[in-house]
């Protein structure tokens, strides 16, 4: 399952809003931070959050002073640990997230935003440490595909500097055992830099 269609819509109404708005500010950045990840599985997790990372890259859009859209592209690193008839089992998945993000600036030091992502997997292990370690990679249990919603604050330090806080709630599975799908749920805090910041008026 994927957003491709929520994806057009999305950019098709925001791009038609910009093109009337007149001036719009853009700008270009880099962002990354440590994701709590939480996978609601049976048997549930051995510890109650996974402790991953995340690096990228997002474009802002504001066609409005207080209004705007930002897209990213990042890179995650997230999982699970959990005990299977008291064998240790650490799962573990990297993916390109994609989130895309309505952000509302109420004041010059803070934004908030909700959105939507989309996850692909890029890589999955499972590792199982009994008498002997067993290492499956790739995982099978893990899926190609994962959606969700988000919401979020950030706190602005400077024009340049931000600091981010977000929640991610799964809507899709993520990993199936046995025929039995469950979903993951995230909490990531990280800090952001705006490198390169545009005004452009729209014709």
């Amino acid at each position: 399952m994927n957003f491709k269609r929520l994806y057009i819509i999305t950019f098709l109404i925001f791009f038609t809003f910009c093109a009337k708005a007149q001036n719009v500010k853009v700008s270009f950045g880099i962002t990354g931070g440590g994701i709590a990840t939480q996978m609601l599985t049976d048997p549930a997790p051995s510890s109650p959050m996974y402790i991953g990372g995340y690096g990228g890259a997002f474009v802002n859009v504001n066609p409005l002073k207080k209004l705007g859209v930002r897209i990213g592209a990042n890179y995650t690193m997230q999982g699970g640990e959990y005990k299977m008839d008291r064998v240790p089992i650490t799962l573990s998945q990297s993916y390109l997230n994609v989130p895309v993000s309505v952000m509302y600036h109420p004041k010059s030091f803070i934004s908030l935003e909700a959105g939507f992502y989309q996850n692909v997997l890029l890589g999955s292990k499972l590792i199982e440490q009994g008498s002997s370690v067993v290492e499956v990679n790739p995982d099978d249990g893990a899926l190609k595909y994962n959606i969700g919603i988000l919401a979020g604050v950030s706190f602005n330090l400077s024009k340049s500097l931000f600091i981010n806080l977000k929640y991610c709630y799964g809507l899709s599975y993520s990993y199936a055992i046995m025929g039995t799908g469950y979903k993951t749920n995230a909490i990531t805090a990280g800090i952001g830099f705006n490198l390169i910041r545009n005004k452009t008026r729209a014709s």
